[in-house]
């Protein structure tokens, strides 16, 4: 069975650029097909300047300018990814009238479509205004229940180099599962592996008294002996990674293990990663709750979804992907 993206596209340039950005990387990905998504609420959320120019002057779209609307969404994508190699065959459009909740919409099409990933693109609203009016795209990344999540800044680096931001052994499985099954595909990408460890274990963050220089010894090789251990742990959960990307076919020589401490704090030094070394795509894992609440606003994976700039960002559920 093909894998599926549903990526959903609004009519606003930055949303055209998000086609194609996604467009291009998977294009020669060897069975894939991709499901545009569009819905359309009563009150139109375009600018102006976009695609709602020609409609009501208030934007209140009426039945017949909500599928004309579609139409012109749909043949501008299609057109962008034509003109990138996307093969057409491989591409597919569905509309949502009268939308109330795009996000919830989004989510609804993509479990009916039996989609392995979601892909939404960023309308470019700086972190107030994402404050006061709402981000489509936040909110599919936050309450995403079963797909990966692809929030698609623009424009992107334009380099095969893709980052796995490894936090721990409770997220490794499913992100190894996620690029051995829906990313290693993708041929002539660069994958690295990068976990970055605490200074020390959160339990000694706090003793409650000064230690004697007999407890400082004590400790000191206690915290040596525990990042020995943490590596030894994260580089054996890496390397499962790394021998499944290769039995899809990736080179090994494209893939890269990197363990060190943190410097300034891990969603700080993440990025700073990502800018320095020119990452496309970025894929972290984020736990949910059972009750399937957004994860932490303090999270890492949050800190980078409302500042990671120029990369597409994944965030893979660490309960788990959907298996289609």
């Amino acid at each position: 069975m093909a894998q599926k993206i549903l990526l959903a596209v609004d009519g606003s340039e930055r949303g055209f650029e998000a086609v194609s950005i996604v467009g291009k990387l998977v294009k020669d990905h060897p069975d894939l097909d991709l499901i545009l998504f569009h819905c359309v609420p009563h009150v139109s959320g375009l600018l102006p300047g976009e695609l709602c120019v020609g409609l009501e002057p208030s934007c209140v779209l009426a039945p017949a300018d909500q599928v004309r609307l579609g139409k012109a969404i749909f043949e501008e994508s299609r057109r962008r990814l034509l003109a990138i190699g996307f093969p057409e065959n491989n591409i597919e459009f569905k509309l949502k009238a009268g939308s109330a909740d795009p996000a919830e919409d989004i989510q609804v099409q993509a479990d009916s479509e039996e989609a392995g990933t979601i892909a939404v693109g960023r309308r470019g609203l700086n972190q107030l205004q994402t404050l006061l009016l709402g981000s489509v795209s936040n909110k599919v990344a936050q309450y995403a229940r079963h797909q990966p999540v692809w929030i698609v800044d623009s424009p992107v680096y334009e380099s095969p180099r893709v980052l796995i931001a490894m936090g721990g052994a409770y997220d490794a499985a499913g992100l190894n599962r996620y690029l051995a099954e829906f990313v290693a595909p993708i041929p002539k990408l660069e994958y690295t592996f990068m976990h970055l460890m605490s200074p020390v274990p959160p339990t000694l963050w706090d003793d409650g008294h000064i230690l004697s220089p007999a407890e400082q010894k004590g400790r000191q090789e206690w915290v040596e002996r525990w990042r020995s251990e943490s590596k030894e742990k994260m580089e054996k959960l890496m390397a499962e990674g790394r021998d499944l990307l290769v039995q899809k076919g990736v080179p090994e020589r494209n893939v890269t293990m990197i363990v060190q401490p943190t410097k300034q704090g891990v969603a700080r030094d993440l990025l700073n990663e990502i800018e320095a070394h020119e990452f496309q795509l970025v894929i972290m894992g984020r736990r949910s709750s059972p009750e399937k609440k957004p994860f932490l606003m303090g999270s890492h994976a949050n800190k980078i979804l409302q500042n990671l700039k120029r990369a597409i960002l994944c965030l893979v559920d660490s309960q788990g992907t959907a298996q289609k």
